[in-house]
């Protein structure tokens, strides 16, 4: 029991760590930019009329949405030789968007960070089931996906708690 035990939950190697380290650092992006828009906009006085909050909300919604698909369409598309090189890029571009957003701080700004994370996001997780696939036993594999999926919706939990506690 314990060999089988021990084979299941086998350390995960390097390119798998890779994988998680970038994918967790996107998701926590995506996770600030879900809730701090949201409150970002309700924070928003001007105009009278919920529209102008409406707008913003739906302006970084459709841009994570279209990002979204762009990058599943790319992900699955994608000849995964090296994904650990793959995700260093789109992790790179991720923070290259957040900069790019935080110092100008428009709404243009915010949507195009939110659709390039949301690709980025998209063509990342594909990177990193395929390395789980590639780098690690049968044994262990439902293993390695159960702990990565966590790691990535605890990245995502703490992106969104400083979206919330940041003041807009």
């Amino acid at each position: 029991v314990k060999a089988l035990a021990a084979t299941m939950r086998q350390p995960l190697g390097r390119n798998v760590l890779v994988g998680l380290w970038g994918n967790g650092t996107i998701r926590i992006l995506t996770g600030f930019l879900t809730l701090f828009i949201a409150f970002y906009a309700k924070s928003q006085q001007g105009g009278g009329s919920g529209w102008a909050q409406v707008a913003m909300l739906g302006a970084v919604g459709a841009a994570a949405g279209i990002g979204n698909f762009i990058g599943n369409a790319t992900g699955t598309r994608l000849e995964l030789k090296n994904p650990e090189r793959i995700i260093v890029m789109v992790t790179g571009a991720c923070v290259a968007v957040a900069a790019l957003a935080a110092a100008f701080g428009s709404l243009l700004f915010v949507a195009i960070a939110a659709l390039v994370a949301s690709g980025t996001s998209a063509i990342g997780k594909v990177c990193l089931d395929s390395s789980i696939q590639n780098d690690l036993p049968d044994e262990s594999r439902a293993s390695a996906f159960g702990r990565s999926e966590t790691v990535l919706q605890m990245s995502w939990v703490f992106g969104a708690s400083l979206g919330v506690l940041l003041p807009p």
